[in-house]
């Protein structure tokens, strides 16, 4: 069986912040609701994905921005402002009973959390043999989720943000982490009962 810690970059593109695309690897990913940040913490966040095309993504300087971005939108999601569908408790469950069952050409997810505002999610190992490739999985995946939810909810229009976060997972310590991390998340924005995560 092939290792997702093995794979190669197949290509690397910007548009808030760099995507490293690999032929065999698992992704760590966050996808916002639209209107679930303020405007301030959306200029701060583009401040620093230009900061980020003016230098090497492999650089020091590039991990910790990168580092920054996610520590930034991180801390905006806990504070639950903005627009939250997934508080209401029917919506973050028909969300979580979706992710288990989705699978389409090969883009599936081992773990995630459903947050009132937003999606952590780690895929299962992705193959890809290019950028447009990876930006079509997320691009129909966001698309059918939407459609899923706004059914449910009986409301139109954009459901998701445009952009979204992903992090290429090096390693199985990696991995580890994240899925730590996806754990722990509702018990850091304090939700304590939140089940909506595998």
């Amino acid at each position: 069986m092939r290792s997702p810690w093995t794979g190669t970059i197949v290509e690397i593109y910007f548009d808030t912040h760099p995507h490293w695309v690999m032929d065999y690897g698992c992704y760590a990913m966050t996808l916002r609701c639209r209107g679930s940040l303020p405007l301030a913490i959306q200029e701060k966040l583009k401040e620093i994905g230009l900061s980020l095309k003016g230098i090497a993504p492999a650089s020091p300087d590039a991990v910790a921005l990168r580092r920054k971005h996610f520590a930034v939108l991180d801390h905006a999601f806990d504070a639950a402002t903005g627009s939250c569908p997934f508080a209401e408790r029917k919506a973050a469950q028909a969300m979580s009973d979706l992710l288990a069952d989705y699978d389409f050409d090969g883009l599936c997810f081992d773990h995630w959390v459903v947050m009132p505002n937003h999606l952590h999610l780690i895929t299962a190992p992705l193959e890809l043999t290019c950028a447009q490739a990876f930006r079509t999985h997320w691009s129909r995946f966001k698309a059918l989720s939407a459609k899923h939810i706004n059914q449910l909810q009986q409301t139109k229009g954009g459901f998701w943000q445009a952009s979204w976060y992903d992090r290429w997972i090096r390693n199985e310590t990696e991995h580890k982490s994240w899925q730590q991390y996806l754990q722990q998340n509702p018990i850091k924005a304090g939700l304590h009962d939140w089940n909506y995560k595998k």
